[in-house]
């Protein structure tokens, strides 16, 4: 009885909870000091294993960091990952990052399939195809790879990240791409990853997000990696001097890293130039391009502008120069269908428009490069035409008709009434102001040619030219005023017109001062 109680309280002692807290505390420090120390052991074998993995990967010298392993929960993390492409020393490294952090599943080991990959600073610089003879490291041991199974990433996440695409050209900028978010699904060396991307662009300021596909990688020409996948981009258009609207585009790309092939559709409400205080309207295009992903050049190869009413076409390229922000725009426009009262709105504050009809245009275009207003920095040198003119103002288009009776010399034929007027001009625009040179009006019996500069945003013209038509003097007239002009028609005829009248244009759009040259009337030259 005795001994049975002694045993009791012994057995009760030993495993009181007192010693079993000591005892597990003792057990998690045994197996903590454990994992540490195999911890230490494993780390430079994990580090030779990475190093040999990307080298062979990646086709490059590899330096890394510090590394940092750790059992519970199974995962690693490394600092300071360098990548040259082959070794090479002309050209920025092919991958720079500061941490990362590979979580592990014990498992998965066995399948050479890592869980999840967190980096956070990376860089990716995508070579050019490198020149013989062009400086490179020595692949020292460590760099060399090892014939390593294929390894599966499924999830892979960065965040500020860096794409540079490093032109072939020495004299032009690589193409970068700052990405806030990129998310990549089951990196393969034999298969295309998915990834989703939301990429910050500067100018015009917004937000570009992509979903798609790309690889496998080609390690030994990484600028031929497959790329394809839609996108939307949201802008403000007002993050460009001297234009406002709110852009959304959508599209589809698809080609390699250092040419793309992409088309889709844009569309910008609201779309205005505020320093000439005039009316916005609905921009929308349609394109097809090609990207050059070195240089983020574009060569468009056909876009379809559809402003307001008007319907225009236009093919060209955005390049940029090294050493020089910015791309400067250079296009050829064309179009057969310019709604002449919508572009009236769009660069004068009149309400209505003064006129009405269809334009034809043939231009180029020319946008430099820089910060300043567009408005003083576009350029363009065409032509236009319309052949079907018509005036908003009853009183302005009565004018017209006066004109074309007295120029036929029926001043008083009120059959001649809603006639039509034909424009056209040869035009350049420099600096915000339009110089015309050859421009024309013309109404059956009269005809009026005129050369000059009309400057956009205080809308001053500075015109001068001459009227030509095809009665006389003295029949743009009846009665005595007819007679009294009679003995004077030869003073007013010449160059083959029964009349010509030397005339300037000066003052504003809204109130012009259309006065006689009486000098040049008379003494022609």
């Amino acid at each position: 009885m005795g001994s049975t109680h002694m045993r009791a309280t012994s057995t009760s002692v030993l495993f009181s909870p007192r010693r079993l807290l000591i005892a597990a505390g003792l057990a998690a420090l045994v197996i903590l000091v454990a994992a540490a120390i195999a911890s230490r052991e494993f780390e430079p074998r994990v580090r030779q294993a990475i190093v040999s993995r990307l080298s062979t990967s990646l086709e490059g010298a590899v330096e890394l960091g510090d590394i940092r392993l750790s059992f519970f929960p199974l995962r690693f993390r490394a600092e300071s990952l360098t990548v040259r492409h082959h070794g090479r020393v002309d050209v920025p490294p092919l991958l720079v990052i500061q941490s990362l952090v590979v979580h592990l599943n014990l498992l998965d080991l066995w399948g050479q399939v890592i869980d999840r990959v967190a980096i956070d600073g990376m860089e990716l610089n995508v070579p050019p195809r490198p020149e013989v003879g062009g400086p490179r490291l020595p692949m020292t041991r460590e760099h060399a790879g090892g014939g390593t199974p294929d390894v599966v990433i499924r999830h892979l996440t960065t965040t500020n990240t860096r794409i540079a695409v490093i032109p072939r050209e020495s004299g032009k900028n690589p193409k970068v791409w700052d990405l806030s978010s990129l998310d990549i699904r089951n990196i393969a060396t034999d298969a295309p990853a998915s990834f989703t991307a939301s990429v910050t662009n500067p100018i015009p300021a917004g937000n570009i997000d992509i979903t798609g596909n790309f690889g496998p990688w080609q390690s030994g020409d990484p600028a031929s990696t497959p790329l394809d996948g839609i996108y939307t981009f949201a802008a403000d258009l007002g993050t460009i001097k001297g234009i406002e609207g709110h852009l959304d585009a959508k599209g589809e790309m698809d080609g390699v890293f250092d040419r793309i092939t992409t088309h889709g559709e844009t569309t910008t409400e609201r779309f205005r130039i505020p320093r000439l205080n005039a009316g916005s309207l609905l921009l929308k295009t349609r394109y097809e391009a090609v990207v050059d992903g070195t240089k983020g050049d574009v060569e468009l190869t056909g876009v379809e502008i559809e402003l307001g009413r008007s319907v225009l076409h236009a093919q060209g390229v955005v390049e940029g120069t090294k050493g020089i922000k910015g791309k400067r725009v250079t296009l050829k426009v064309t179009s057969d269908a310019v709604d002449l009262a919508d572009l009236l709105t769009f660069v004068t504050s009149t309400t209505p428009p003064a006129a009405h009809g269809t334009l034809l245009l043939d231009t180029a275009f020319d946008l430099p490069r820089g910060d300043g207003d567009v408005l003083d920095r576009l350029a363009l040198a065409g032509s236009f035409r319309a052949d079907q003119l018509g005036f908003t103002s009853p009183d302005t288009q009565q004018q017209i008709d006066t004109l074309s009776r007295s120029g036929q010399g029926r001043p008083k034929d009120a059959s001649i009434g809603d006639v039509a007027s034909r424009v056209g001009g040869v035009f350049v625009l420099a600096n915000g102001i339009l110089t015309f040179k050859n421009l024309a009006f013309d109404v059956r019996g009269a005809s009026i040619r005129m050369a000059g500069t009309y400057a956009l945003e205080p809308r001053a013209m500075n015109l001068s030219g001459e009227v030509r038509l095809v009665a006389s003097a003295s029949q743009t007239q009846t009665g005595f005023k007819s007679w009294v002009l009679k003995p004077f028609d030869p003073l007013f005829r010449n160059k083959g017109a029964g009349t010509l009248i030397a005339i300037h244009v000066r003052g504003t759009a809204d109130k012009p001062d259309i006065g006689l040259d009486v000098g040049k009337t008379l003494n022609p030259k």
